[in-house]
């Protein structure tokens, strides 16, 4: 289904697209224990819950180890979730950063995990334009999401 077209100055537009309702779910992302270990190693995060599937599978509540939160989030490119519209007209776009960040669930290893956005708000700035788009992530089949935050593109 195609997304409406508005231009990043274009605020009464802009503020009509803004929606309690979510697009649709990306495509599944596998997160595996390879990859986790290497965030571990990269990050200098390396706890057991995370890289020690042995230790994970007699101490751990969930049995399994699990992907570290920072992880689920900067796999955000990956899920490639629909935009839920498409800004056109700018020069620059650029991340400015994500609010009401949670990590709400743990994400066990070899899970699925798929991703889904809402435009959530719209402000004029002094060069241009913000929106402000809440992100779920979720592992597939869950009932809620495992990420819940708010991402801030400025366009200008």
């Amino acid at each position: 289904m195609p997304v409406p077209a508005i231009r990043y100055d274009d605020l009464p537009a802009l503020e009509a697209a803004v929606s309690a309702d979510f697009g649709p779910w990306g495509p599944a992302f596998r997160v595996t224990q390879e990859l986790i270990s290497a965030f571990g190693r990269m990050t200098r995060d390396e706890f057991w819950l995370h890289t020690d599937p042995e230790r994970a599978r007699r101490d751990s509540p969930t049995g399994t180890t699990i992907a570290h939160g920072f992880l689920v989030l900067a796999l955000t490119p990956a899920l490639a979730m629909g935009n839920p519209l498409e800004v056109t007209g700018f020069r620059r776009v650029f991340n400015a950063g994500l609010d009401r960040l949670r990590f709400v669930a743990p994400v066990p290893v070899d899970s699925e995990i798929a991703g889904r956005m809402r435009l959530a708000g719209v402000e004029a700035g002094k060069r241009g334009t913000r929106l402000r788009f809440e992100v779920q992530i979720q592992v597939v089949g869950a009932a809620a999401p495992a990420v819940v935050y708010e991402l801030l593109v400025a366009y200008e």
